[in-house]
């Protein structure tokens, strides 16, 4: 069974639920995008001596790999320097090589996977994710990681059949319940995506994010009938969640209103899925 986890703040929680609209690969290189910045050079007066003293750094690393291919202290420093140059494609092969010193690093190979989809190989992240998955089927942060990556392919049904076997054996994972609720609904599954989402309300009534995914879903619905009862649903979430998420609720909530209101003439942007900028 997965490991239980900390509870998740209402704030991080409305924007994982909010990134699953605009496509699961952002939320991946949201974790990944903030540990770029951290490591990269600062905006300072010296930061082109910082980057000049790190390329020397990466050429002596690299000069001692030439030597000894297996030395950890310099793949560990190559990737360092790459990281802190904010060049993530030059960290991979080092990684890579890591990681076949290291096979059973589990902390390694994610850290490889994300760096891939940084730099968009997708089918390479989805191979490591894949290895990951295979040593450890209940994995959840994996599980609903590959699934992303599946997603950000088109390989739908691939996500579908991952995230129902998964909840065979955990099916109180609501992480991975919202997932798998929001691609029924991202692919016309509309009845088995409002049927995931009843059961999680039903569930905890309090919890405000199946509310605001059902909203979302209904929202997106072809039938004009749910997408009546959308409205009801969004408001019902902005009075569930606590204050300091509601706003960005309601502002949702008014972009999916006007995005559904209807169009005398073809819009220039019909079928461009909505851009939102929630505040992690």
């Amino acid at each position: 069974m997965p490991q239980s986890q900390p509870k998740e703040s209402p704030i991080r929680k409305l924007f994982k639920l909010l990134v699953l609209v605009i496509g699961p690969l952002i939320l991946l290189s949201f974790s990944f995008g903030p540990l770029l910045q951290a490591f990269g050079p600062s905006s300072s007066p010296d930061t082109s001596l910082i980057t000049e003293q790190l390329r020397a750094e990466a050429d002596g690393y690299r000069a001692v790999l030439e030597r000894e291919p297996d030395n950890r202290i310099a793949l560990e420093g190559l990737i360092n320097t790459q990281l802190q140059l904010n060049e993530p494609q030059g960290a991979i092969e080092p990684l890579k090589k890591l990681l076949e010193l290291e096979p059973q690093d589990r902390g390694l190979r994610a850290f490889l996977s994300q760096i891939q989809q940084e730099t968009g190989d997708l089918e390479g992240a989805l191979a490591q994710l894949q290895i990951l998955y295979e040593q450890d089927p209940q994995d959840s942060q994996v599980v609903q990681e590959l699934t992303g990556v599946q997603m950000s392919l088109g390989r739908h049904a691939e996500a579908v059949a991952l995230l129902e076997k998964y909840l065979e054996s955990a099916p109180e994972d609501n992480d991975v319940r919202l997932r798998l609720a929001f691609i029924y609904a991202r692919t016309n599954q509309t009845e088995k995506a409002i049927a995931l989402y009843d059961q999680m309300i039903a569930a905890d009534p309090s919890d405000f994010a199946p509310v605001l995914g059902k909203a979302m879903a209904l929202s997106a619905a072809e039938d004009e009938t749910l997408r009546a009862q959308a409205p009801q649903l969004f408001e019902q979430a902005a009075r569930l969640a606590p204050p300091q998420v509601r706003e960005q609720i309601e502002r949702e909530a008014a972009l999916y209103a006007q995005l559904n209101q209807p169009q005398a003439v073809e819009s220039p942007t019909d079928g461009v899925e909505p851009q939102f900028t929630p505040t992690p």
